[in-house]
Parts: structure tokens; C-alpha cells; sequence
């Protein structure tokens, strides 16, 4: 008996156990507090748009919707340049949702940016749509092939 009670009790415990983890590709990745997202180049933001999409490292105005995008945008409609600066991701979460049912889902997530030297930036939402059998989370490592050399996680320790 007592060695089903000890069984028991370390399910229990192991089911407790936190799936985070530090790889990239993971669905578990946690973005540790104080990351910052680094815009190694300048971006430009045409006129009389307020955004603009990176996919496969590559900006401009539109992306396929069926492989990762990642869609920086800022409060004002262009013509603006966006500067090299650092943000401080400031919050950070995934989402799933469906598009259309039973169909499509969208597959997310969004970074809440906060620059000192840039006001208006929006928060910037990373995602793509897929069957719902077939979509899985956003990983970290498909938003880095995403932006490609335009940006950079820097994770805090």
C-alpha cells in the first residue's frame, strides 16, 4: 500500500513539472522578462500605410498567409523610416483562433514593443494560418527566419 501511496504521489509531482523550456523551436519556449527585440536596419513604411511585413527575410506590403509573417507596425501612417533601435518586449503571448470554421485557423504571437527613442510603435504580431489538425504554435525559431537580418532576439539571462 505504501509503495502505491509513493507511486502515486510522484505522478503527481511529475505532472506538476513546467514544460518551459530554453530551445527555440519548441511550442514551450518562455520568453525570459527583460528580452529585448533588436531592429538591426532601418525600415521604411510607405506612404499612407501604417505597417509592414517581413517573411523569409524579406520586407514589404504583403505576405502569404500560409507560412510565418511577422507584421511591425506603428501608430501613424507613413511615409516613415523606422530607425535602428532596441524595444523592450514588454509583454508576449500566442494565441490560436479560427479564421474559418472548421477549416482555418490563424496561428499567433504578438509583441508589445517599447522604444524610448521611437513612440507609436504598435505591437507586433507574428503568425500564419494552417488546417487545424495540421497548425501548431508559433515558435521563436520560424519568427527569426521570418525577419530574417532586419531583427534579433536579445533574451535576457
Amino acid at each position: 500500500m505504501k509503495t502505491l501511496y509513493a507511486m502515486a504521489m510522484g505522478l503527481m509531482l511529475a505532472g506538476c513539472q513546467s514544460m518551459a523550456t530554453n530551445d527555440r523551436s519548441s511550442i514551450w519556449f518562455r520568453m525570459p522578462s527583460g528580452s529585448e527585440l533588436v531592429l538591426n536596419r532601418a525600415l521604411t513604411i510607405p506612404p499612407q500605410r501604417a505597417h509592414i511585413m517581413l517573411q523569409h527575410g524579406k520586407a514589404g506590403m504583403a505576405a502569404s498567409r500560409f507560412e510565418v509573417a511577422c507584421r511591425f507596425e506603428v501608430r501613424d501612417l507613413g511615409p516613415r523610416i523606422i530607425e535602428p533601435d532596441t524595444f523592450l518586449i514588454t509583454g508576449y503571448g500566442g494565441q490560436e483562433e479560427w479564421e474559418n470554421q472548421p477549416h482555418t485557423k490563424r496561428f499567433y504571437k504578438t509583441f508589445r514593443l517599447a522604444s524610448k527613442n521611437q513612440p507609436g510603435i504598435m505591437p507586433m504580431v507574428c503568425e500564419y494560418y494552417d488546417w487545424p489538425l495540421y497548425g501548431r504554435p508559433v515558435t521563436i525559431a520560424q519568427i527569426e527566419e521570418a525577419l530574417g537580418d532586419y531583427f534579433s532576439f536579445k533574451f535576457a539571462e
